[in-house]
């Protein structure tokens, strides 16, 4: 995700892959012309397996859900979000939240996480599949609000997405020399090509609670959008993910051994994005209501036992008892419509 203007993101993320938490996993990002990035398409392992748009396999009553067989089995519910949609840190494609909800379900859950995705990019994921969607599940809300705060463009009419300064690195050159550059060929002249880099905005640690505002304005806006393009039929459901330290969550000894949860994975922002968190969660907590859209906080302290692989993922184990909680809410939210209107 992005890191705060005086932080040295770029060096950062070369060294990481993208960040800590995506290279404890030994995966890298690939550009899709559509969402941004997506993990490999066609990947293929013991622990995680990807289509052919990059988008993770999961299991069910009916075997192996991917994108294409999704669609031309009926459509079911999807699963919309970041890595902790994902299940970034599970086992394999059936311990995901994706593969628990179908078995809880008896309904096909297709996976479209990816990885740091905002609600911008969810959004994309999902329109060529809401017309089939009979349950929408978002799992995420993390990067909107990490990346605003730490954002060299907070007013982008777009918003501001994860790694915000790889991407302008990359923009800086024309389409086709940047081609060029990856086939391996030299350019002449290089720095000419180049565009000039445009002033960041100021930026002071008193800026996270209004950018905190904001990412939540923006994630409700495109919550909304999903609610009306999917219509009366199909329910939606949020689900904020965790955010997981000692402050959070009281600890198992094995969630100790495993991870330093107190390590600032967000950079100088961490101790800020961690104090307004409970703030984020009410604001969105207040704008689903409005807008007539389930949400659940999945806080960290809901859940037993050895649960988080780091600050952000969940183990086998939590992507269980997630899955779980989901499951709950959508039968609530379920019976609730079932209920007729007083006369």
């Amino acid at each position: 995700m992005n890191s705060s203007p005086k932080f040295e993101h770029e060096s950062f993320a070369q060294r990481h892959r993208g960040g800590m938490l995506l290279e404890r996993h030994g995966l890298d990002l690939y550009p899709h012309p559509f969402l941004g990035f997506t993990l490999a398409p066609g990947h293929r392992s013991a622990v995680l397996n990807t289509d052919d748009e990059g988008f993770r396999l999961s299991d069910s009553p009916f075997g192996t859900v991917d994108s294409a067989t999704w669609l031309s089995s009926g459509g079911g519910g999807i699963v919309l979000g970041n890595s902790v949609a994902i299940g970034l840190a599970a086992s394999s494609d059936s311990a995901t939240p994706a593969s628990h909800l179908a078995f809880l379900t008896g309904t096909r859950q297709l996976n479209l996480g990816l990885c740091a995705a905002v609600s911008l990019q969810e959004v994309v994921a999902a329109l060529p599949f809401l017309h089939a969607a009979s349950t929408v599940v978002i799992i995420g809300g993390g990067p909107d609000f990490v990346n605003l705060v730490g954002s060299l463009t907070p007013d982008s009419v777009f918003g501001a997405v994860s790694y915000e300064r790889t991407f302008a690195e990359l923009t800086r050159l024309p389409l086709f020399d940047l081609a060029t550059l990856a086939t391996g060929r030299p350019l002449d002249d290089l720095d000419s090509r180049r565009r000039p880099q445009g002033k960041p905005s100021p930026w002071t640690i008193a800026d996270t609670l209004p950018r905190m505002e904001t990412a939540a304005r923006r994630r409700l806006r495109d919550l909304a959008f999903l609610s009306r393009a999917a219509g009366d039929r199909t329910r939606i459901l949020f689900c904020l993910q965790p955010f997981v330290s000692s402050r959070t969550r009281a600890l198992t000894v094995q969630e100790k051994e495993r991870y330093d949860f107190d390590a600032p994975v967000f950079g100088i922002l961490h101790s800020a994005i961690e104090n307004n968190w409970d703030s984020y969660a009410a604001l969105l907590a207040k704008g689903c209501a409005d807008l007539g859209v389930s949400f659940v906080n999945l806080s960290a302290d809901l859940f037993v036992g050895d649960s988080f692989a780091d600050t952000v993922h969940f183990t086998d184990e939590g992507n269980r008892q997630a899955a779980q909680m989901i499951y709950q809410a959508l039968e609530e939210a379920s019976a609730a419509e079932s209920v007729p209107a007083p006369r």
